[in-house]
């Protein structure tokens, strides 16, 4: 929940927010965590169900922006019936099937590299990948971003195993299109300047999503809720006040 910073205090300006540690990082302490997204979304669902949260909209970035897709086509379940999702918000994530590089190579040895060295120096450090993450304005005008990321995965002592389970389920993750599931209001948004994940991914997903709004940027990068708090936020609540 932590490394929403100051995106969690301008969104909650415009909406209530809840926030839902996936298991095995941040405050949902787990050793092994999941391997698989349709697991994450499964936990996401109980969690809102068990908290008589019945009626909401969904947003996820990255890789809870596969989370966020998966909840959306579960959640079509009679289990879930109940359940009102009102609009989805998908941000620069991605989904295998579509025959395009999901993620940059560079970035990728890079965090893998830092995972590697947290086993040996104790904790990870976003220092090695940090530019792939956000933009340049944002490596200039927030200098001391790097040690707060790096002080909340130590306060949060987040799983190295559970972490590398993450990125496996990422990276196997497919999104099963069915048009008559997937009917819910979707935006799907991006940065030409997102460095980890090539931008092109989220063009795919939303020409095969039905139903669904796209918002391309520049200048941002993967992390755009940290790059621009402010933007990212009022573009998510004008698109919530149209469902409501």
């Amino acid at each position: 929940m932590s490394f929403w910073l100051d995106f969690e205090h301008e969104l909650s300006k415009f909406c209530d927010i809840i926030f839902i540690d996936l298991l095995g990082t941040g405050g949902s302490k787990d050793l092994f965590g999941r391997v698989h997204i349709s697991k994450f979304a499964l936990d996401v669902l109980y969690t809102l169900k068990k908290n008589n949260i019945l009626n909401f909209h969904l947003a996820g970035i990255s890789l809870g922006g596969m989370v966020s897709l998966e909840i959306s086509r579960l959640i079509s379940n009679e289990e879930w019936m109940n359940m009102n999702l009102k609009s989805v918000c998908i941000m620069s994530s991605s989904s295998s099937g579509f025959n395009l590089k999901r993620i940059n190579y560079k970035p990728l040895f890079l965090i893998l590299f830092s995972v590697f060295l947290s086993f040996i120096k104790g904790k990870p450090s976003h220092k090695l990948f940090s530019k792939y993450l956000i933009s340049n304005d944002s490596k200039v005008n927030k200098k001391q971003i790097v040690k707060i990321w790096d002080d909340i995965w130590k306060k949060e002592s987040f799983s190295k195993i559970a972490l590398i389970r993450q990125l496996l389920a990422a990276a196997f993750y497919r999104i099963k299109v069915n048009k008559k599931i997937l009917k819910y209001n979707y935006l799907f948004i991006v940065s030409k300047g997102d460095l980890l994940v090539p931008w092109n991914n989220t063009i795919f997903l939303w020409d095969k999503v039905p139903f669904a709004e796209l918002c391309i940027l520049d200048n941002l990068g993967h992390d755009i809720t940290t790059d621009d708090p402010v933007l990212i936020s009022g573009i998510l609540n004008n698109f919530f006040k149209k469902f409501e």
